[in-house]
Formats: structure tokens, sequence, C-alpha cells
């Protein structure tokens, strides 16, 4: 039913228009672009073009779901290393932050949350996961998740996946898929819970 694979450069336009989709209403991203000129959505694509563009020039796992031939989800994180950014994407995320008022206040403030509750053994990170909206529910975000985590319980220096949501539904989810709680934390009006699943 889906298909899942490595993503590639021609599938960032698909993707990142998926995750708009998928996160539009997310507490942590109404929260991070709530000041964006564009809205929220628009902020949301921009940020996760970057961060998928990034994934793909470093060789990071990154992977698109698709139905029927079309990319309906992405998910995409680190390996247990964390490797510098390219430059002219460094430069691009430098001009989010200069374009989006308040923006890299609330995300520094965010990232001291998941860094406070990461687990102290090696890891991969899932940054962001998300399918189309009419596809939740119907098994498209699990078939990524484990997408995701394979590589990692096939990773000698993995002792888990690291992730961090605002959302209660997808916080049960991911209860329901192995994962425990390690911390949370408080960020303006939205609770940021960080899980880990070992593997």
């Amino acid at each position: 039913m889906f298909n899942i694979r490595k993503a590639a450069s021609t599938d960032i336009g698909a993707a990142v228009a998926v995750l708009g989709d998928a996160f539009a209403r997310d507490p942590l991203m109404m929260h991070v672009f709530q000041d964006n000129p564009g809205g929220v959505r628009a902020g949301v694509m921009r940020f996760f073009s970057i961060l998928l563009r990034v994934r793909i020039a470093l060789d990071m796992p990154a992977f698109v779901l698709e139905e029927g031939g079309e990319v309906r989800g992405a998910a995409m994180g680190y390996d247990t290393s964390r490797p510098a950014w390219p430059a002219a994407l460094t430069a691009e995320m430098h001009a989010l932050e200069t374009d989006v008022p308040g923006f890299a206040a609330r995300m520094a403030d965010y990232e001291k949350i998941c860094d406070a509750h990461q687990p102290g053994a090696a890891h991969y990170y899932l940054g962001v996961i998300g399918v189309q909206p009419s596809l939740q529910g119907k098994g498209a975000g699990k078939a990524l998740l484990e997408a995701f985590c394979a590589p990692s319980g096939a990773d000698a220096t993995s002792h888990g996946v690291y992730l961090d949501t605002s959302n209660t539904k997808s916080l049960d989810f991911y209860y329901r898929n192995g994962f425990e709680l390690m911390g949370e934390g408080v960020l303006g009006d939205v609770r940021i819970w960080c899980v880990f699943r070992r593997t």
C-alpha cells in the first residue's frame, strides 16, 4: 500500500508541501511562527525545506512515503553524528532567523528543553515526521516511523531514537510504538514532551 524510500532532491517540493499541511496547526510550529509575515504554514514550509535539503546534502536519514506514486509523507533527522551544515544552507537558516520576528529566540528556548532530556548514550534523532492529514490513522505514520527507526536498530553505535512533540495525539502514538518519556518542558503556552525508544 505504502512505498517508503530514501528522500531525493526531486522530492523536496512535494515533501515540504505535505509537511506544511501536517504541521500547519502543530502547537510548536504555531508558537515558533506566530509572527511570520506569510503565516504559519509558509514559515513551516520554508523551515522544513531547509532541514530536508540539509539532511539530503549530509546523507542523513531522510525518507518519503508514497501512495499511488505521489509523496504523501516524510521523515528526517540525524544518525549518531551531527556534521556541520553546508555553508549555503546555514546562510538560508540565518536569513530565516532574520526574517521571522522572534524565531531565533523561540527556537533557542525549544532546543534547551530538548537538549536537557537527551539520552546519555549515542542515538538517532527524529526531527520531523508527518503524513498527509487524510492518511492519519491509516498506518502511514507508523510505517514512516519504523522506516526511520530501522537504521538505528542496525547501527551498533546507536542506542535508540529520540524525538519530541507538542501534540498530545502524537505523544499517544509514540507511546503506543515503544517510546518512553524522558522529560518535558514548557515553551510559552506550549508543552513539549521528549521521548526515546531503545533499539
